[in-house]
């Protein structure tokens, strides 16, 4: 149902490029593609996998522009099926006129991930590897784009795999005890039930253990400064991000807000969070910001104290530390360049300036070194995607009550009820088992054109 309509789209993002690609897939894209494209070549046969100069035309036959035109054969293509695609010079205007000349020649548009979605439904992917084409597309940091890329190699899907092969051969021998047990068909035990469901439970909660650095991975290591008011957190975030993000101002209380800017340090991905001011005001607004800013340090991942090093350590200041010594943290000495007074307890506090820079560096291989240690080893595999980490959790769930079940000897079919369902979620990451309504959701989330 899906080869024989042709659909076509920009693959390119809109504006001006070098290039600009337009697709088309589908069991006759050669067929509209063959009207609308002329070969420089006297005498041309379209060829699977090679690479064709010539002409896109109109539909009054007139030249709209030259072209690549690449054709690819289904099933080893990106959908399975038939897909060619033309490289034209990288214009807005002209890639709209020649996926124009394109709808009018028999194709018609590609809605929204329809090119992945084909490719799923010929088998080319399953649904995980689908989700990481989005995942790599929206990737901002190194981290991010191999741990997709490792999912869309198939690593997720092999271990998903595996864990429902256990959980089919559990289902298997259950449903073979129940239908024959006047026959020589050897009866499953509890005892080995039980093994078999321990192994996969220890598979599956080893990927649920993966979805906390699996956050960090995909949103950035959450860093909140925190400090009194005129400290220089606003002049520390603008630093780091080089460029003016927040206002700075010798007044105290500048800060009413949240401000939040994403940084990638040596690869990796800090949302870097700047705070209202730390101290008791009678100020309506400047309280609100405050209860943001104890909203915000109760969601970090890591804390930057700042102290101002030009006076000496207040009562507040010794109350954010005292707070905060089991968290997270870095604890920052800040405007280094003016004459510094007092001493500070923790001795791995970094001495920084935002005007000169001083320290700047050091703090930067902290962050960055605190965001991998949240992460691990640089080679494993993280779950990231809510919608998987969501359903492995449903899965541990049944087979944690189907574990409880053995241990009070219920029923063989009780016991499958909650091995099937387990089952069934895991297939759902695979997209095995996943309704065509769920499929579609997931692929509305793509643009048009993959």
């Amino acid at each position: 149902m899906w080869s024989q309509e042709v659909i076509a789209a920009i693959s390119t993002p809109p504006g001006e490029g070098g290039i600009a690609i337009v697709r088309l897939s589908g069991d006759k894209a050669w067929d509209v593609a063959g009207r609308v494209f002329r070969s420089r070549r006297h005498s041309f046969a379209p060829r699977p996998w090679r690479v064709f100069l010539g002409d896109i035309l109109d539909g009054r036959g007139e030249r709209i522009d030259e072209c690549l035109c690449t054709y690819f054969k289904g099933p080893k293509s990106f959908t399975g099926e038939d897909v060619v695609e033309f490289g034209i010079h990288g214009g807005a205007f002209v890639a709209g006129r020649v996926l124009e000349s394109v709808l009018g020649h028999g194709a018609r548009l590609a809605a929204p991930g329809e090119f992945t979605k084909r490719a799923f439904l010929n088998g080319r992917l399953d649904l995980s590897q689908a989700e990481a084409v989005i995942d790599i597309i929206r990737s901002n940091s190194d981290i991010a784009l191999r741990n997709a890329g490792r999912h869309l190699q198939g690593q997720l899907s092999g271990e998903i795999g595996e864990a429902r092969s256990l959980l089919l051969s559990i289902m298997a021998q259950i449903e073979a005890s129940i239908d024959f047990p006047e026959h020589d068909v050897p009866s499953v035990t509890y005892g080995e039930i039980s093994h078999a469901l321990n192994k996969t439970a220890a598979q599956v909660a080893g990927l649920i253990d993966t979805t906390r650095a699996g956050r960090v991975a995909r949103e950035g290591l959450k860093v909140v400064l925190v400090g009194r008011p005129n400290v220089g957190k606003s002049s520390l975030l603008n630093r780091l991000a080089g460029r003016d993000r927040a206002i700075v101002a010798d007044i105290a209380g500048t800060t009413r807000d949240t401000v939040e800017v994403e940084l990638n340090i040596e690869g990796v991905l800090i949302s870097l969070v700047d705070t209202a001011g730390l101290r008791e005001s009678i100020d309506v607004i400047e309280c609100l910001g405050i209860a943001r800013t104890q909203a915000a340090i109760e969601q970090a991942d890591l804390l930057l104290v700042l102290i101002d090093g030009t006076v000496e350590p207040n009562k507040e200041d010794m109350t954010l530390l005292q707070s905060t010594a089991k968290r997270r943290r870095i604890v920052l000495v800040t405007k280094e360049d003016l004459p510094q007074h007092g001493q500070l307890l923790p001795t791995d506090a970094i001495y920084i300036s935002a005007l000169t820079s001083r320290g700047i560096p050091e703090l930067r291989a902290r962050l960055a070194a605190v965001a991998r240690a949240s992460i691990g080893p640089e080679n494993s595999l993280l779950v990231t995607n809510l919608r998987h980490a969501s359903l492995l959790h449903d899965a541990l769930q049944k087979i944690e009550s189907a574990s409880s079940s053995v241990t009070e000897h219920w029923d063989l079919d009780v016991i499958a009820i909650d091995v099937r369902a387990a089952y069934e979620r895991l297939g759902e990451i695979s997209g095995d088992t996943v309704s065509m309504d769920v499929a579609n959701q997931i692929f509305s989330q793509f643009c048009i054109g993959k």
